[in-house]
C-alpha cells in the first residue's frame, strides 16, 4: 500500500502528464478565465510635439463565473492606466485604457502594465512601447535595421516568456525604404511560428504591420528556455535569410495544478547559487559546478541550461532527472565575456525546470578580467 506522500507524488506526476495531453489554451488566454485581445501595443514612431497617446486592451471573461480586474499598476508615471471597475460577467468584455503622456523627451520606451485579475495565481504583464523622436525623420532613419529595401526597428523582437502549451502573438512594423511598392513573402519559418503582414505590398516609403504567433503546441514540447524563431523574407526578388527573429523563454506550465499539488512538487536546493572564478584570461575556458538536492516530493526535471549573460560560449552537463531526496549537479564549461583589464564581470546561467516554485533558476559566475598582452 502506498504511503500518503508517495500517493501524492504520483498524483502530481499524473497531473503533469495529463496536462500535457489536454487541449492547450488559445493565445493570450490565462487560466481558462480571461483572454486579452493583445499583450503588446506598439505606438510606433511618434513626435515629442504630438502630445499624449492612448491605447486600449480588451479583456474577455472566458470562464463560467464573474471576474474582476482588481488592480492595474504601471511601471512608470509616464503611463496612466484606467480599467473597468465593475465585475465582468461570463462572455462579456472589460477594458484597460492606457495613456502614454509623452512628456519625457525623445527616447525609445517599453513600459510594463501589471494586471491583477481575480482567480489568476499571478498577474498578467502587458506592454506599451514605441519611439519618441524630436524631429521628423526619413523612413530609413526610423527603421535603422536594413535588409535591402526592408527596414526594421530592431534586429530581434522579444516576447518575455511563454508557458509550455500556450501561444503568444506579437506585432511590430516593417518599412519599405524604397521608392516603389514592395511585395513581401516569408519562407524558412521555424516550426512553431506563423507570420503574416498587412498591407502587402508595402507602399513606397511606407510601412506595414507584421504579426508573429509563437505556438508551443507546434513544437512537440521539445523547445525550452531561451529560444529563437526566425523567418526569411523575400522582397524585390531577393531572399533575406532570417531577417525576422523572435526570441522568447519557454517554461513549464503549472496552470492545471492546485495549490496543494504545487506544494508537493519538485524543489531544488543548491549548495550555492554563485561561483567566483577569480582572475580569468581572455578566451580561456573555465569549468564551474553547482550541486543541489531535490528537497521536494516529486521528481525534479531540468529541461534546459542556458547562458543568458556575460558568457561568450559554453556547454552544460547536468542531471536531467533527480528523484525526491536525490542529489544532482550542473557543470558548465564556459568562456567568460571579454572585458577591460581588471574589470569585474558576471555570467548568468539559467535553468528551466519543472519545479512549480522555481521554474526559472539563475546561477551566477563572477570573475575579474586579466588580459595577457
Amino acid at each position: 500500500m502506498k504511503t500518503p506522500v508517495i500517493k501524492a507524488a504520483a498524483m502530481v506526476l499524473s497531473a503533469l502528464l495529463v496536462m500535457r495531453g489536454l487541449p492547450a489554451s488559445a493565445q493570450n488566454e490565462f487560466g481558462g478565465i480571461v483572454r486579452f485581445d493583445k499583450l503588446v501595443h506598439d505606438f510606433g514612431d511618434i513626435l515629442i510635439t504630438s502630445g499624449s497617446h492612448e491605447c486600449t486592451f480588451t479583456v474577455t471573461n472566458i470562464g463560467n463565473s464573474p471576474i474582476a480586474i482588481n488592480r492595474v499598476i504601471s511601471s512608470c508615471g509616464c503611463t496612466e492606466p484606467e480599467w473597468t471597475k465593475m465585475p465582468i460577467m461570463p462572455g462579456e468584455n472589460g477594458h484597460i485604457a492606457v495613456t502614454f503622456k509623452n512628456d519625457q523627451g525623445p527616447y525609445p520606451f517599453d513600459k510594463s502594465i501589471t494586471v491583477y485579475v481575480s482567480g489568476l495565481p499571478r498577474p498578467v504583464i502587458l506592454k506599451v512601447r514605441g519611439i519618441v523622436h524630436e524631429r521628423k525623420k526619413s523612413i530609413g532613419e526610423l527603421f535603422p535595421v536594413h535588409y535591402g529595401p526592408i527596414g526594421l526597428h530592431r534586429p530581434i523582437e522579444k516576447i518575455k516568456s511563454i508557458d509550455q502549451g500556450l501561444a503568444v502573438t506579437t506585432e511590430f512594423e516593417m518599412a519599405n525604404i524604397s521608392g516603389k511598392n514592395l511585395g513581401i513573402s516569408f519562407c524558412n519559418i521555424t516550426p512553431g511560428m506563423s507570420i503574416s503582414i498587412s498591407p502587402n505590398p508595402i507602399p513606397a516609403s511606407g510601412k506595414s504591420k507584421v504579426t508573429c504567433t509563437v505556438d508551443t503546441r507546434k513544437t512537440d514540447g521539445e523547445k525550452w528556455g531561451r529560444t529563437r524563431f526566425s523567418a526569411s523574407v523575400t522582397a524585390g526578388g531577393k531572399e533575406y535569410r532570417d531577417a525576422i527573429t523572435v526570441e522568447t523563454v519557454i517554461r513549464d506550465n503549472f496552470s492545471e495544478l492546485s495549490e496543494s499539488e504545487k506544494r508537493i512538487g519538485a524543489l531544488p536546493q543548491f549548495t550555492s547559487s554563485s561561483c567566483d572564478l577569480g582572475v580569468t584570461e581572455e578566451g580561456k575556458e573555465y569549468m564551474v559546478t553547482f550541486n543541489y538536492r531535490n528537497i521536494g516530493k516529486s521528481e525534479l526535471i531540468i529541461y534546459k541550461v542556458d547562458p543568458t549573460s556575460g558568457i561568450i560560449e559554453g556547454k552544460a552537463e547536468f542531471s536531467g532527472k533527480t528523484p525526491p531526496g536525490g542529489e544532482g549537479s550542473v557543470t558548465y564549461t564556459m568562456i567568460p565575456e571579454n572585458l577591460e583589464e581588471g574589470e569585474e564581470g558576471i555570467g548568468i546561467i539559467t535553468l528551466i525546470t519543472n519545479s512549480p516554485s522555481r521554474p526559472v533558476i539563475n546561477l551566477f559566475v563572477t570573475y575579474t578580467q586579466h588580459n595577457d598582452r
